[in-house]
């Protein structure tokens, strides 16, 4: 870290490991490594950020108070989850989307995985019923 961000405002443990979601004296949100001490771009390093997932929005939001959502990495997570390998991170994605999560941002995605045949049924309905909720279907 730079002088400038020395103090970071706002810290965030990622898992049980050490790794860290900092935000950086300059608002620059950097994830910290939890074996070298080292610092990352958030947004270059957003597969380390996923196992927020596992934990509940409410539980992440409670965590970085007086902060808009918008000025955390946490939308770009989240899209970034929605598109990701496998089941079991757009599960979890589409879990925070169901409990609440802005999805206005997300309907192209949506409309992606509700017909994506790369992705099981329930997965799909889960989709689809989150697009036309959005979509004002």
């Amino acid at each position: 870290m730079d002088a400038a961000e020395e103090s970071p405002r706002s810290v965030l443990a990622i898992n049980d490991c050490g790794l860290l979601l900092i935000q950086g004296g300059v608002g620059t949100w950097l994830v910290q490594g939890s074996a070298d001490g080292l610092v990352y771009a958030a947004g270059e390093r957003l597969v380390w950020l996923l196992p927020l997932l596992e934990r509940s929005p409410a539980d992440i939001i409670a965590a970085l108070p007086h902060m808009p959502l918008a000025d955390t990495p946490l939308p770009a997570l989240v899209r970034f989850a929605l598109t990701a390998w496998g089941e079991h991170w757009p599960a979890l994605a589409l879990g925070w989307l169901e409990s609440g999560w802005p999805i206005r941002d997300l309907v192209d995605v949506l409309a992606d995985m509700k017909d994506s045949p790369a992705l099981s049924q329930p997965l799909r309905c889960r989709a689809l019923g989150l697009w036309q909720a959005a979509a004002g279907n």
